[in-house]
């Protein structure tokens, strides 16, 4: 499962590298999943600049284990921007570390790897049935 996190504009490239390293370091993340670094605009008008961290979720990793990492993170920068958290095409805004917002980051997660395992390949190119 692919997971975006990236922060709010006005500071998003500090906030986003400082995210990113921090991940990094952090046993559970970093032995669990897959870690990169990204441009959110592909066509360039940004220069190129690092806005967006991914994050490809193996399948012994939690979404409490994310949770738990961004609430740690943020209690070391309580004044750092919104993180923006993207799963599956729905996003949250994430600010603080209160309960909800732990609990909103396990739900989000949750829905993806169910959403993601109920996936079956289809043999042809016909659409889904409604």
């Amino acid at each position: 499962m692919l997971v975006q996190l990236r922060a709010e504009p006005d500071d998003g490239v500090l906030t986003t590298l400082d995210l990113y390293t921090w991940l990094r370091r952090d046993p559970d993340v970093r032995d669990h999943s897959r870690l990169s670094l990204d441009a959110s605009d592909p066509s360039g008008e940004t220069m190129g600049a690092v806005e967006v961290v991914n994050l490809v979720l193996g399948q012994t990793f939690t979404a409490l284990n994310l949770a738990l990492s961004y609430a740690n993170w943020r209690a070391a920068r309580p004044t750092a921007p919104a993180i923006s958290l993207t799963v599956d095409g729905r996003s949250i805004a994430l600010q603080g570390v209160s309960e909800e917002t732990l609990s909103r980051i396990v739900e989000l997660l949750a829905t993806g790897q169910t959403d993601a395992s109920d996936e079956s390949p289809r043999a042809d190119d016909s659409p889904e049935p409604v």
